[in-house]
């Protein structure tokens, strides 16, 4: 039984489908149309920007799951780079932030669609809870039962996207481009910087990178994979926003143009496609928050009760992420909310890069290596530290007291050790029981 289960490792398709999920969510619906009111057809640029600056941290982050092992899963290696656990344990934690506080993001905009096309009398916020309520039930049943139900939405919503993008490059001209920048160069990088939440999710194919076959062969594909897949659609939507000539540009756009493109019957099919974006996105998210805390406690990084398991769910971490994301979907404030992901997801991404760059000027690395070397890794420290520049200074502080305040998560984990649920955790871990693994499993 031990051989079959050792035999069932995710493979590359499945880890790059979860990774897109993960970034296709809300930000493909909704950012879009914003990033177009700010800088025009320029956005196109600002995507692109936004794209380089992560991709060069999926480059290091690559090369960290490169060196993954059993005795340094996930970002362990960082720790072991940087010469203490801590550094692996902030970007663990930056991440379970990021993704709890992602997921609040995603929910507005499913209840922005269903207010904006469904059911109008019904406020956004109100969709929502209930979506963020169901959501949570979910991730609280049968792990197999998530993942045929993430599988489904994946597919689901890259069909209707193609789709969309097809009628938009039938559509496009090249008047459709003028004038490009109407609102100056300055708002093209305030914008790349508004976009940098739709390209975070890559990294939930490193926390599980001790489940995936050959992890040092297929977790940089993979990141490389679902990046050129995520760049390359939000492209398409963005053309095809421009090719629908609407009036003006809001989180709906994307619905709106869908009807002036296809019809009633497709733009009814793009909204659809846009529930379940947002639904598979924010299910991505809780999942992989939910796998991170897991390891973290298994890992003997965080007190033992915040990886608690029941029957092999982890109820705490849960129900603990759900009362965050339930919070912020109440507070209604959007763009904090995407600063406050930004922010964490900032932190984790300065860690990893400045990780990287340490282990490619080491001799003994014998991971990955990249083109330059630690230049990329550099490159990628100072994209990451100006985005910092375009967000607003209060919901910076604290985005950063949040990233930081997990040092203090961190000191309490052999205070409260409970070592009969610790056995279990682990024993849950080993057999690939936790939440990705079980869910992902082919």
């Amino acid at each position: 039984m031990a051989m079959e289960k050792q035999t069932k490792k995710i493979r590359l398709v499945t880890a790059t489908a979860f990774a897109v999920g993960a970034m296709i969510g809300g930000g493909v619906f909704v950012l879009t149309g914003d990033a177009l009111q700010k800088a025009g057809p320029a956005a196109l640029v600002s995507f692109l920007i936004a794209g380089v600056v992560v991709l060069l941290s999926a480059l290091s982050f690559a090369v960290i799951a490169s060196k993954a092992s059993a005795d340094n899963p996930g970002y362990g290696y960082i720790g072991v780079v940087l010469g203490n656990p801590v550094w692996s344990f902030l970007t663990s934690w930056c991440f379970y932030l990021g993704g709890i506080i992602g997921a609040a993001f995603v929910l507005n905009a499913f209840g922005v669609y269903v207010n904006q096309f469904i059911v109008h009398q019904v406020s956004p916020a109100v969709w929502a809870i209930l979506a963020a309520a169901a959501l949570t039930l979910v991730n609280l049943g049968p792990a197999s039962q998530i993942g045929r139900i993430e599988t489904f939405l994946v597919g689901g919503k890259l069909l209707i996207l193609l789709l969309l993008i097809g009628f938009g490059l039938g559509h496009f001209q090249g008047s459709d481009l003028h004038p490009f920048s109407p609102h100056g160069a300055s708002s093209i990088m305030a914008t790349s910087a508004f976009l940098f939440i739709a390209f975070l999710g890559f990294n939930v194919i490193t926390s599980i990178s001790s489940d995936i076959e050959q992890p040092r062969r297929t977790v940089p594909r993979a990141i490389m994979l679902s990046m050129l897949i995520v760049t390359l659609v939000y492209a398409g939507v963005v053309i095809a926003l421009l090719a629908a000539h609407i009036s003006t540009y809001s989180e709906a756009s994307v619905g709106v143009a869908a009807r002036h493109l296809i019809g009633p019957v497709g733009g009814g099919l793009v909204v659809a496609g846009a529930l379940i974006s947002t639904l598979s996105s924010a299910n991505a998210s809780v999942l992989g928050s939910s796998e991170i805390m897991v390891r973290l406690a298994a890992n003997n990084e965080v007190p033992t009760i915040l990886g608690r398991l029941r029957r092999g769910h982890p109820y705490v971490s849960v129900l603990a992420g759900a009362v965050l994301y339930i919070i912020l979907i109440l507070s209604r404030q959007t763009q904090a909310v995407i600063g406050l992901a930004n922010t964490t997801a900032i932190v984790a991404l300065i860690i990893v890069n400045l990780a990287a760059a340490k282990a490619l000027t080491s001799k003994s690395h014998d991971g990955m290596r990249l083109p330059l070397g630690w230049f990329l890794p550099v490159l990628g420290i100072a994209g990451a530290v100006l985005q910092f520049m375009y967000i607003p200074s209060g919901t910076l502080t604290i985005g950063l007291v949040l990233s930081v305040g997990g040092v203090a998560v961190y000191m309490l984990r052999k205070r409260y050790h409970l070592p009969h649920i610790h056995h279990e955790i682990v024993a849950v871990i080993k057999e690939m029981e936790g939440p990705l693994g079980r869910s992902l499993r082919r």
